[in-house]
């Protein structure tokens, strides 16, 4: 979806045409940029960029002049990538005058995609600057999100689970055997999905009810690093009786949120689809499935999946 932005700054109006803010590596992402002189410009030069900041959060133990320790949650942040473009060189403009460019920007071919949580992410921004020597740049910023297209997960360029792009993946748990399917695959935020249980149990079982979850698990690697567990969709069964086999269908749409099967130099996120019963604090219930499922975003139409707007 197109994007339309406005700003003023340091004796600029700005705005900023972009043919839309979520972004596929590899591609290349065109706009228009006007700005409006509100006081005598003489710049050099009108750069526009994508920057992906990574920030993680850790735990830091210090110790006082007295011998006492005490402990801490630091968040660290770093710029991953920086991809400027020079649209015009030298940039001399009057008061009230405007002038408009513009411009194609590229998406890193392996991005890497937006992450949005609270331990460990990374989140990108668009600018555009103008470069004044002596003086205090003008600028507009705003975030986008660059998705993980499917090819860059089949591709084997980011680290998967053990059968995480199976579309069936054996079960076992508790003296119940069966097999999970999921699809599609992979799975994709913000879109409906739907998931067979197949169990087989040798005594019969009634439980009170069997909770399915699909969990993303964020963490920071590095010594000390925060872990979180967010559920991107959850759904429970009602009583439930298992002797035999048994055949449960789920369906539902996940959390939109940006949580991609993602590894990054100080962090990673991995997604589980599981099932449990209540008053266990264990994944298990009748049945929990081992094999990681990831939650990606879709690519362009090549894929075969709409994208996400």
């Amino acid at each position: 979806m197109q994007t339309d932005w406005t700003q003023s700054s340091n004796g600029a109006d700005w705005r900023v045409e972009l043919e839309r803010d979520v972004l596929l590596p590899g591609r290349l992402v065109t706009g228009r940029v006007t700005i409006t002189a509100r006081d005598d410009i003489d710049a050099r030069g009108l750069i526009v960029a994508l920057r992906a900041t990574e920030h993680w959060k850790h735990r830091v133990t210090t110790t006082d002049a007295k011998g006492h320790t005490s402990t801490h949650v630091k968040t660290e942040r770093r710029e991953l990538v920086n991809e400027p473009v020079q649209v015009e060189g030298v940039v001399r403009m009057v008061r009230g005058a405007s002038r408009t460019w513009p411009f194609e920007l590229p998406v890193p071919p392996l991005g890497p995609a937006t992450l949005e949580a609270e331990v460990a992410g990374l989140d990108w921004v668009f600018e555009a600057k103008l470069d004044v020597p002596g003086g205090f740049d003008s600028s507009i910023e705003r975030p986008v999100r660059v998705v993980q297209p499917v090819a860059l997960l089949r591709s084997g360029a980011v680290h998967l689970g053990q059968f995480a792009l199976y579309d069936l993946a054996e079960v076992g748990a508790d003296g119940v055997t069966g097999s999970i399917a999921v699809d599609p695959v992979p799975l994709c935020a913000g879109e409906p999905f739907s998931a067979t249980a197949e169990l087989r149990a040798g005594d019969s079982r009634r439980l009170q009810e069997i909770r399915a979850e699909i969990r993303v698990q964020v963490q920071a690697t590095v010594p000390n690093g925060l872990e979180e567990t967010i559920v991107a969709w959850a759904s429970v069964v009602p009583t439930a009786e298992i002797t035999g086999d048994r055949s449960i269908r789920l369906s539902g749409t996940l959390d939109g949120r940006a949580l991609p099967s993602l590894e990054l130099p100080h962090g990673r996120a991995d997604a589980t689809f599981s099932s449990r019963r209540p008053g266990r604090p264990t994944r298990i219930s009748s049945v929990t499935s081992p094999s990681p499922r990831p939650v990606s975003f879709e690519g362009g139409p090549e894929s075969g999946l709409s994208e996400p707007t």
